[in-house]
């Protein structure tokens, strides 16, 4: 077998795993979601989802030095030059040690005032703080954890990260219920299962670096503060990317409780569950995706490189053009079967979030893959400075709006749609030119394979309306019995649309192979 068809098949294999850990984790959440909300309430589980972003937040400083390690370590491997993929891994793992004890201090100060930092209603305090602490806990062992997932990086085996995500997937919902069943319900459980998680993460993949990735070696006294100075040079970009992040996404649930309050917070936090689900599987597969875009660019083969990367977005169209189409169309149905607890006022409050915050999934989903050449090319400057800048004022926005305008509980509005539009027009204008400039082509390179998927999706999107119109729903059976052929249909139209003749038959190709 050719290494050309090798790759392609390690990829196709990587891809299959990556969606299966991702209906896995949509399953998860599909049943625990509710059933949380119904025994913690609305307002406990809205800080569930706010001990995450804090975590999000201390990513900011955590993905200076790893967000890179993996690309740095790729090449050198790749370019067989073991010693200093060896000295890069030792290093980066000392450095993470290091910021993993300094952090577990900043966090314990954190979770101490919590109280004070956000508005907790005080009956939560406690449970809140031992969440947090919990949560925090978790976020600490990662670190240490994230160096050892660049092995995986490294061989392009992001199956085996699939894999080892569905087991412990599986292993978070065992101890949740289980401290459920057995014990009275607590906001904290959830955080718990999490962090039993997290261990197995961390176990699992110190033995898959040590079976996989044997010939990089970790040696402490290989230790180079140089070559950590150059991995901080190079991820502080990332860091930055990661602040732009939590300005555009991340502050909105802190925002929305301490401006509108904590039981409308937990209303958003329901309401971001299912889009965040996209937003975690156009990462995932455009991740997948990266190893292979690495190795083509460090053989110099840009030709290449560019066909896999419009090929690949379009396989990402093809993938979430039609459940993304079908949540806005059929989503208000879906809630109401989802959350039978929720008033017909609270959920279309959710419908209407979920759709805003779904907005800018239309137009990342065809532009991820492209996100992924700031990484592999090193250029990371202006893409970050340019998603902070949007972040700024997106934040900015907001902040100005609520504060002089009294909206009320219609400002959760304001707080979903703002950041959604911009980060919308940040994939449509800016991403997919500065991918052509990077590769050194036209401006115009990759907006053929953006616009089909546009065109795709709006017929799609068309079509459903039309069914939905005539169809009505009242029973998870007939949710299930219309999605089911609606979303067959969906994807026998997309294709052609999507594909021309050349990659129809390379996909077709791909398909009875793998």
């Amino acid at each position: 077998m050719s290494k050309t068809n090798s790759s392609g098949k390690q990829m196709s294999i990587n891809v299959i795993a990556s969606l299966v850990s991702f209906f896995v984790t949509m399953g998860i959440n599909f049943f625990l979601t509710p059933y949380l909300v119904s025994s913690l309430g609305t307002e406990s589980y809205g800080f569930i989802g706010l001990a995450n972003n804090f975590v999000q937040y201390a990513t900011i400083v955590t993905s200076a030095l790893n967000s890179m390690s993996g690309r740095f370590i790729s090449i050198a491997y790749h370019r067989n030059d073991k010693e200093k993929a060896s000295r890069i891994f030792s290093s980066v793992l000392v450095a993470d040690l290091v910021i993993a004890f300094v952090m577990l201090i900043v966090t314990a100060i954190i979770t101490l005032y919590i109280d004070v930092i956000l508005n907790v209603p005080e009956h939560l305090i406690t449970d809140v703080k031992i969440t947090f602490a919990i949560t925090f806990l978790t976020f600490v062992i990662s670190v240490v954890t994230a160096i050892f997932t660049t092995a995986t990086y490294v061989k392009n085996r992001i199956d085996i990260n699939s894999i080892r995500d569905i087991i412990s997937n599986l292993l978070k919902v065992a101890v949740v219920v289980g401290l459920f069943v057995i014990l009275p319900a607590k906001l904290y459980f959830l955080a718990i299962a999490t962090l039993a998680r997290g261990v197995f993460l961390l176990l699992t993949n110190i033995t898959v670096k040590k079976r996989i990735l044997p010939d990089v070696k970790i040696d402490v006294r290989k230790f180079e503060f140089g070559l950590v100075k150059v991995l901080i040079a190079a991820g502080i970009w990332m860091s930055l990317a990661q602040l732009s992040t939590v300005l555009l996404s991340g502050l909105d649930l802190l925002i929305c409780n301490l401006t509108i309050g904590a039981a409308v917070m937990g209303i958003f936090s329901i309401a971001k569950t299912i889009p965040m689900s996209f937003a975690s599987l156009i990462s995932m597969l455009a991740t997948t995706f990266a190893p292979h875009y690495t190795i083509l660019y460090a053989k110099k083969n840009i030709k290449e490189l560019i066909n896999e990367i419009n090929f690949t977005s379009k396989i990402l169209s093809l993938i979430l053009t039609v459940p993304i189409a079908g949540f806005i169309v059929f989503g208000f149905d879906f809630y109401t079967l989802w959350q039978p607890t929720k008033t017909p006022d609270e959920i279309m409050m959710i419908q209407i979030l979920s759709i805003l915050t779904c907005i800018q999934y239309l137009f990342t989903a065809h532009t991820q893959c492209l996100t992924m050449l700031n990484s592999v090319c090193n250029k990371m400057k202006v893409p970050v400075l340019v998603a902070l800048a949007i972040g700024v004022i997106s934040t900015g926005s907001v902040l100005v709006i609520l504060n002089f305008f009294d909206l009320g509980t219609y400002g959760v509005y304001i707080i979903a749609g703002v950041s959604s539009l911009l980060m919308s027009l940040r994939a449509i204008i800016f991403i997919p030119i500065y991918s052509a400039y990077l590769l050194k082509q036209k401006k115009t390179t990759f907006y053929p394979t953006m616009l089909r998927g546009w065109l795709t999706f709006a017929v799609v999107f068309v079509l459903f309306m039309a069914i939905g119109s005539f169809v009505t729903i009242n029973s998870w059976l007939s949710l299930i019995a219309v999605c089911i052929p609606v979303g067959i249909l969906g994807y026998i139209i997309s294709i052609p649309l999507l594909f021309n003749k050349k990659e129809l038959s390379k996909f077709k190709s791909k398909l009875i192979k793998r």
